[in-house]
């Protein structure tokens, strides 16, 4: 049993142990010490990383009490080694984990939800509850959890007996009776947790959550906390610089400029749609051969082609309009009324001219590689 020195001390970043086992793995070199300050993954939260003898610790994970730690070189048994923390790494997810009981807690105590889901890593918190929550609601729960922060409440872990633990109420995804560690976040939640966490609110530095959105049957939420956090909103206010310079835009009309340009630019797309067909319109040859009816234009959409067949079908002909898209490929769209099969054709097309495209047995839209004569040439024959 690897005595757990995280639990002791989420503030110990440097540690000796002596190896017990050292096997050889297809990852690299599993190693067991006799303590360790390594948290090994579980729980949502990634294992910890750092050096063991100065060896890279690639993995950490833990079975029946047991902590591996997986390295790139062998140690030997009996050495007595140096363990070093990737400290910023595991501070980092400690802000974020903190973070996520605070918000955890202040949904269960508002809204009655509960957490039924939480995975970390290095760049999002992704928390699950069991109900619907509105956007005042996640805002609500924003702003109280970082109320909490400004507070600096303190947090600590407890241990309690088997005979303690039913008299305490406290939040937890299993019915746990024995061996219990319970966080307490003073004030404002008590979670049973294996993870390190930090000794005050106010060292989780910062709570923003960034989204929310239905999942199955409640809610997801996605969240930041302390430097990771602060780290996000530079890169989005270095983002709203940009757009504030490109549009001359005031700080806070950002979104408001963005829209009046997407509008603009939206009725510009629609106009030169509209001039596009109808220049595509006045270039339309058609053709007549004994079974079809061709056309053949340039630079025009597949509505376009839809629009040009409908109006030049004749009689249950089959009509197939075609654009030069003025590389060597032309865009199709082959259309009989209601009842035809242009199916063998588009097919024989296809194989004749290296096509690809296909649809219903009365019409069909794709491209090849041909030209206009002989394209005309294939319908004549």
């Amino acid at each position: 049993m690897t005595i757990k020195l995280y639990e002791q001390d989420a503030y110990l970043q440097t540690f000796t142990a002596t190896v017990l086992s050292c096997e050889q793995t297809k990852k690299g070199f599993a190693v067991v010490l006799d303590q360790t300050t390594f948290f090994p993954e579980g729980g949502g939260q990634p294992a910890d990383l750092g050096t063991l003898a100065q060896a890279a610790v690639t993995d950490v994970q833990i079975q029946d009490g047991v902590i591996t730690h997986t390295v790139e070189v062998p140690l030997a048994v009996g050495d007595t080694v140096k363990g070093d923390l990737d400290w910023n790494t595991r501070f980092a997810r400690m802000q974020n984990h903190t973070g996520e009981h605070l918000v955890s807690g202040l949904i269960h105590a508002l809204y009655g939800y509960d957490n039924v889901g939480f995975h970390l890593n290095d760049s999002l918190v992704t928390l699950d509850v069991s109900g619907t929550l509105t956007e005042s609601d996640i805002h609500a729960v924003e702003i109280a959890a970082n109320r909490a922060v400004y507070e600096n409440r303190a947090i600590f872990a407890t241990y309690p007996t088997a005979e303690e633990i039913g008299s305490i109420e406290y939040r937890s995804k299993l019915d746990l009776t024995e061996g219990v560690r319970l966080i307490t976040i003073d004030g404002y939640d008590v979670c049973a947790c294996c993870a390190p966490h930090v000794r005050q609110t106010g060292e989780v530095g910062l709570v923003k959550l960034l989204d929310a959105i239905p999942y199955k049957g409640g809610t997801r939420i996605s969240m930041l906390c302390g430097l990771p956090a602060f780290l996000d909103y530079r890169m989005l206010h270095e983002s709203n610089r940009a757009m504030m310079r490109l549009l001359s835009a005031p700080r806070e009309q950002v979104a408001s400029f963005v829209q009046r340009d997407h509008d603009t630019v939206t009725a510009l797309r629609a106009e030169i749609k509209a001039l596009s067909e109808e220049l595509a319109s006045a270039r339309l040859e058609i053709v007549q051969t004994a079974k079809a009816v061709c056309g053949f234009t340039k630079d025009a959409s597949f509505d376009a082609l839809r629009t040009f067949a409908e109006q030049h079908t004749q009689d249950g002909k089959l009509c197939a309009m075609f654009s030069d898209a003025g590389d060597g490929t032309m865009s199709y769209f082959l259309y009989v009324p209601e009842g035809g099969d242009i199916r063998d054709t588009v097919k024989a097309m296809n194989a004749a001219f290296s096509g690809k495209g296909g649809g219903k047995p009365h019409y069909a839209q794709g491209k090849l590689t041909a030209t206009k004569e002989q394209l005309a040439a294939f319908f004549e024959n």
